[in-house]
Order: C-alpha cells, then structure tokens, then sequence
C-alpha cells in the first residue's frame, strides 16, 4: 500500500516557526479625523437646528418640496452617514 506524505513515520517536515504577517497599512492622511468628525458635528447640528421654530419657518419659505418638513432630518443623517463613511477610512 502506497505511504501517505503526511504520515511518513521518523521524519519530521520543517514548519514555519512564525505565520508570514500581512504589512501594515500606510497611515491615513490628516484630514480623515478632521472631515470625519466634522461632518459627525454638522450632521448633529443641522438635525438639532430642525427643531428650532425661527429656524422652521425660516426654511419652510425657501420651497424645498422634496421632502416636507422633514428636510433637516434627512440632511443631517446624510452627514452623518458621510462622516461614518470618511471615519472608516481612519487608521
């Protein structure tokens, strides 16, 4: 019966002593935090900002029809998905 290569008795195969390691990615540049954290805050604000009546009427005469109302909400959490899409890019 032909011997398996695996269990060849009294010889031992040579392993590898460490796990070849994968190179580090380069570091991302300055900015990414910076715009990052920054589309995070102005999201915040322009949700809070909905809720202010002067600042209501004041954008309920400009005539966006597209979504109501409910404008600021949909624009902030647009910048706020934008910033977690730039953060994840942050190493």
């Amino acid at each position: 019966m032909p011997e398996s290569k695996h269990r060849r008795k009294n010889k031992n195969r040579k392993r590898p002593r460490h796990a070849a390691q994968a190179p580090n990615p380069p570091p991302s540049p300055p900015w990414v935090p910076r715009v990052g954290v920054g589309l995070l805050l102005v999201g915040v604000v322009v949700i809070l900002l909905g809720y202010v009546p002067a600042i209501q009427r004041f954008l309920g005469g400009l005539g966006l029809p597209w979504f109501g109302a409910n404008w600021t909400l949909v624009g902030g959490f647009m910048l706020l998905t934008g910033g977690f899409a730039v953060l994840t890019r942050w190493r």
